[in-house]
């Protein structure tokens, strides 16, 4: 009888539209005026992500539709040894080149971040590392990718 009732109210509670209070709305139902275009690899679906959170409350001048696409370019550098000569400290270096399509003019541009990190002795934690600086690196650029064409739109 517990769970016939527990059933119940998870249905009642999905019918009506709850969302968490902290969700972001993105669902992967992203509908704003500019869509981002698929980016391939996981970096690409982290920052295409980041890109449509940044991009939700618009950009200014931008009322009719438009598409955004990113050319992404991410490496790892080992930047410091140990004596034994495995590596202590990486960065992650990730460029972004942009177009926004709109239906007046096009705008590009190129942004760059990069992300140091120090390397554990641990092998699965350096992947963790690796895997946590480029999700930085993706969150970083989504942001100085959304400033530019902030800037550049309010320029014009």
């Amino acid at each position: 009888m517990k769970q016939l009732i527990a059933i119940f109210a998870f249905a009642l509670v999905a019918a009506c539209g709850f969302k968490p209070v902290y969700s972001t709305g993105l669902d992967g139902n992203y509908d704003g005026a500019i869509s981002v275009e698929k980016i391939p690899g996981r970096s690409g679906y982290m920052l295409r992500r980041a890109l449509q959170e940044e991009l939700a409350a618009g950009l200014p001048g931008i009322a009719e539709s438009a598409t955004l696409k990113v050319t992404l370019e991410e490496n790892l550098s080992r930047l410091t040894f140990k004596p034994d000569g495995a590596a202590s400290r990486s960065s992650v270096v990730a460029r972004g080149r942009y177009m926004l399509f709109t239906d007046q003019d096009n705008i590009a541009g190129s942004v760059q971040t990069d992300v140091n990190f120090a390397v554990p002795d641990s092998p699965y934690g350096d992947i963790a590392s690796q895997t946590g600086a480029a999700d930085r690196a993706m969150r970083t650029l989504a942001k100085r990718i959304v400033d530019d064409l902030r800037l550049k739109l309010t320029a014009d």
